[in-house]
């Protein structure tokens, strides 16, 4: 149990109050006869990848499943290298849907699923301490990364960037301009592309992970390679999304214009 006295009660109060808010977000799930235990956004009964990640950096320093749900991640990978964005076994579109079967999805016009499934791993490893089971995990790691540099939905040969559809942020539906009747999650002949600066400063930092983990079993020449592509795509990203002030959210491969927005 971590307890901070600094005689500061907002100070004092920050380590509990953060662990009462997370310990309400816990979603456990049992598939195949196998427990599973991740944390969600309050709005969504699924465990997703995205916030699974990104909650990692607070439960870990008192949940003790910390592998489960990473590993079920790991363990639905497509051939190809692909990671889902989310699991669950309960409806979803009450009160029309009722079935409770196991769901499994990736929204298409995503591209920062994998990145967030290194992240997971890597703050698994760290607070674990388990090296056998990083070692299982990093055939995983390899091709969700591969898979993020050679499709053609993710990568931008051209210019050695990920790339996505026109999200509002990592968000899951792309603006249409009109030409799609809802939100937009799939891609098809009418996408607007563009290089969004969130995704590759994401994989740049997947790539330094990766770096590390090969330091770290001894592979002095794979981490090098890593190091290398992680400052190559950062010199690259500085070089498309950098404007002088700041990162430009969007940078557009596709023309188009909104109106009322600049």
């Amino acid at each position: 149990m971590i307890k901070i006295e600094t005689g500061r009660r907002e100070f004092d109060e920050f380590y509990p109050k953060i662990k009462s808010f997370l310990e309400k977000d816990t979603l456990d799930l049992v598939i195949d006869g196998r427990k599973i235990r991740g944390y969600r956004s309050p709005d969504s009964r699924a465990i997703w990848i995205r916030d699974h990640s990104d909650m990692f950096r607070g439960f870990r320093y008192f949940e003790t499943d910390l592998k489960s749900a990473v590993e079920h991640f790991a363990e639905t990978q497509a051939a190809n290298g692909r990671i889902f964005d989310y699991f669950t076994a309960f409806p979803e579109k009450l009160p029309c849907e009722k079935e409770n079967w196991n769901k499994y999805v990736r929204v298409p016009v995503e591209a920062d699923v994998e990145f967030r499934f290194v992240k997971a791993v890597y703050l698994a490893w760290q607070t674990t301490g388990d090296d056998e089971w990083l070692e299982r995990m990093i055939p995983h790691l390899e091709k969700a990364l591969a898979y993020i540099t050679t499709h053609p939905w993710r990568w931008e040969s051209s210019l050695g960037l990920v790339k996505r559809p026109y999200t509002i942020d990592t968000w899951d539906f792309a603006y249409t301009a009109g030409r799609h009747e809802w939100l937009q999650f799939q891609i098809d002949d009418d996408t607007f592309w563009g290089i969004m600066h969130g995704d590759n400063s994401g994989y740049y930092e997947a790539f330094e992970i990766m770096s590390r983990f090969c330091e770290y079993f001894g592979n002095a020449l794979q981490a090098e390679e890593w190091k290398k592509r992680a400052l190559e795509l950062k010199r690259k990203m500085n070089e498309i999304c950098w404007n002088g002030r700041f990162y430009t959210h969007f940078v557009k491969l596709t023309p188009v214009e909104i109106p009322g927005v600049d």
